[in-house]
């Protein structure tokens, strides 16, 4: 698999696509100044190639770019993929991608037909078998972690060096800064190395299956035989229980473990006997209808003894103070018992008056009106205390009528708790019987202790079988080979560029993905113990070359491309060289170890060829032949991954 054609497609429908084209088997150099577009690349790659995350940078690449598309070739057929920018929906990134098989190199297609049809799932698979990465799992050997297995997203991950991995000396390989990757790498990796072929693979994911049904055939039985142990005291415990709630006779005591078994065969059982606890609530109902009406004649009632005592009160102070009025007059003694009625009359003397006197028949026809109201209110009270003796009289037979229904009530409330105390008994006596079957479906143990020991003895015996199949020293012993090899070839090649340490044995520490140079002295980590960017970037090219010469020479499924970003950067950074740096291999010694580089680069191009394609991007440009004949394009005066004419254009 190698990279024939980046293309961009503008937002604009009349800009034409920008379109980048590539050589296959070849190194291919795509120098440029600072901020033109080159690191974009790996990110869109890898985004058209089904990567889950657009990581493509921000700015003008994702304003003014439609779809992203790429052309890849698997020698016997030409593949087209393009995937919307998730910015047009202002998405983080998009699932649906458009692929075209057996793509004839002729017209690139067009925006209109863009249909999706695959997604990243689907791409991802068919990459994988476009590779021909067989069913493969690597089966972590503490089953502490998943088995895993081996696709297109584990293989591309070397077959990418960004600027922010190839100069880092804690990182060999991309994104393996993810805890995750990290750990896939370490357990793929000998797959893509083929120090396992599919058949052991094979074989290791039957042991993986047979192992796990035997731990938890193991589990099994360990927890039938700790049920065994408890089954006597838990037996005597139930029996204990089934007395307590009238299942067994309280007398009954078992003498042995098998009569104590019996016995709980019998409450098992046990014929439950429904009680009818149908409670009457038709009489219940009516006498709180019956209490609810008395209450209210209760009420009415009191207001009624109320209203009487209030107006005898009333009455009686009028008929104090009416009586009080009646004796200051009588007290005077100028009246007889008799009223005077006749005006001319003088009431001292009895003399007839000469002139009649309007006062004396004023009083005469007030105390005649006061003796009146006396008496009507004489009469009057009888009559209110007789009322007031009746009502006292009926609040006295209503309360005892409240009385008898609340206890009327009391009874059959009374009543429904021992119903409901009789349900709850079936309840818990329910419950007791399920726990007894339950006890004696489990303690049966005999036949099924015997039945797992023979399902184990047989897992067993499969397992030892299965993993004389799989001989894991000799596949330790491949992938040791296969490592030796690959140290040798990065040992030859530190002679080519300019490395400390050159000559020096290196060997690749895959347990640890890290680098050993054996000096002399000691051991030196490329992680820990070598410094400068110049050694992290040159190490970096001798393992990422020699892993790609071995998965070649091993006919691997493993892309066959490396995209390498900025490999000068430590020798001329962006920030400080932002324009297209001109070397004379004849110049400093930066000049002369950057020459050494490219040269390097292009040698094992040349020597994998036409099986291995080398893509870099960066600002030098050196006036070498091999340089020259490797450059794709030339960003520069104004010419960018994005055309002057997009950016121009408003859409």
């Amino acid at each position: 698999m190698q990279i024939k054609k980046i293309i961009l497609y503008s937002n604009n429908p009349d800009d034409e696509p920008r379109v980048i084209n590539f050589n296959t088997g070849a190194l291919n150099i795509i120098t440029g100044e600072s901020k033109s577009g080159k690191s974009a690349l790996v990110g869109i790659i890898d985004y058209c190639l089904g990567s889950k995350k657009c990581k493509i940078y921000d700015g003008v690449i994702r304003t003014k770019t439609h779809f992203f598309a790429i052309l890849i070739t698997f020698g016997d057929e030409d593949v087209f993929i393009s995937r919307l920018n998730p910015d047009v929906k202002n998405k983080g990134t998009i699932d649906e991608i458009f692929v075209k098989r057996s793509y004839v190199e002729k017209e690139l297609p067009s925006i209109e037909e863009f249909t999706p049809n695959f997604n990243t799932s689907l791409l991802k698979s068919f990459l994988s078998e476009k590779l021909k990465i067989n069913e493969n799992i690597h089966i972590p050997i503490s089953l502490s972690r998943e088995p895993l297995e081996a696709n297109f997203r584990h293989a591309r991950i070397f077959s990418f060096q960004p600027q922010y991995v190839i100069a880092q000396p804690n990182q060999l390989f991309y994104n393996q800064d993810d805890s995750y990757v990290k750990m896939a790498i370490k357990d793929t990796l000998p797959y893509f190395l083929g120090a396992i072929n599919a058949d052991s693979l094979q074989v290791e994911a039957e042991i993986s299956k047979k192992k796990r049904l035997l731990n938890q055939l193991i589990r099994e039985k360990r927890e039938e035989e700790k049920l065994k142990e408890d089954g006597v005291s838990k037996a005597y415990s139930l029996i204990e229980e089934a007395k307590e709630i009238g299942l067994l006779d309280k007398n009954k005591k078992p003498n042995s473990v098998k009569e104590a078994y019996e016995i709980l065969e019998s409450v098992k059982d046990w014929e439950h006997k429904p009680i009818d606890l149908k409670g009457d609530d038709s009489g219940l109902k009516k006498l709180i209808e019956e209490r609810l009406l008395v209450k209210h004649k209760l009420g009415k009632i009191e207001d009624d003894i109320n209203a009487v005592k209030h107006y005898m009160k009333t009455a009686s102070k009028y008929s104090n103070e009416i009586r009080q009025q009646e004796i200051r007059l009588e007290s005077i003694g100028f009246f007889n018992n008799e009223v005077v009625k006749d005006p001319n009359i003088c009431p001292l003397c009895d003399n007839h008056l000469i002139v009649s006197n309007p006062t004396i028949e004023n009083i005469n026809s007030n105390l005649l009106e006061i003796r009146n109201d006396l008496k009507n209110t004489t009469q009057e009270s009888p009559r209110v205390q007789s009322y007031l003796n009746n009502l006292d009289n009926d609040q006295i037979k209503l309360q005892n009528q409240l009385e008898i229904a609340e206890r009327g009530i009391t009874a059959l409330y009374n009543q429904k708790d021992k119903a409901r105390t009789l349900r709850d008994l079936n309840i818990r006596r329910g419950r007791v019987i399920g726990r007894v079957s339950l006890f004696l479906e489990n303690i049966n143990l005999d036949e099924t202790n015997s039945q797992l020991e023979v399902k184990v003895k047989t897992l067993k015996h499969e397992i030892e079988i299965l993993l004389g199949k799989v001989d894991k020293e000799s596949n330790e012993d491949k992938l040791n080979s296969i490592l030796n090899r690959i140290n040798i070839q990065m040992t030859e090649w530190s002679n080519l560029i300019d490395v400390e340490y050159q000559g020096n044995p290196i060997r690749f520490d895959i347990k640890n993905l890290d680098l050993i140079v054996d000096t002399e002295d000691k051991p030196i980590s490329l992680s820990t113990g070598i410094g400068s960017g110049a050694n992290w970037v040159a190490y970096h090219l001798l393992l990422l070359m020699a892993l790609h010469k071995s998965f070649i020479t091993k006919d691997r499924p493993v892309p066959r491309f490396l995209f390498i970003d900025q490999p000068t950067q430590v020798y001329y950074p962006p920030e400080i060289n932002p324009n297209i740096i001109e070397i004379d291999s004849e110049g400093s010694s930066d000049d002369k170890a950057v020459k050494a580089m490219f040269d390097f680069m292009h040698k094992v191009a040349k020597e994998l060829s036409p099986n291995f394609q080398i893509i870099v991007m960066d600002h030098a440009l050196l006036n070498t032949p091999e340089f020259e004949e490797s450059i794709v394009e030339i960003w520069r005066d104004g010419k960018k991954l994005i055309p002057q004419k997009w950016i121009d254009n408003i859409v």
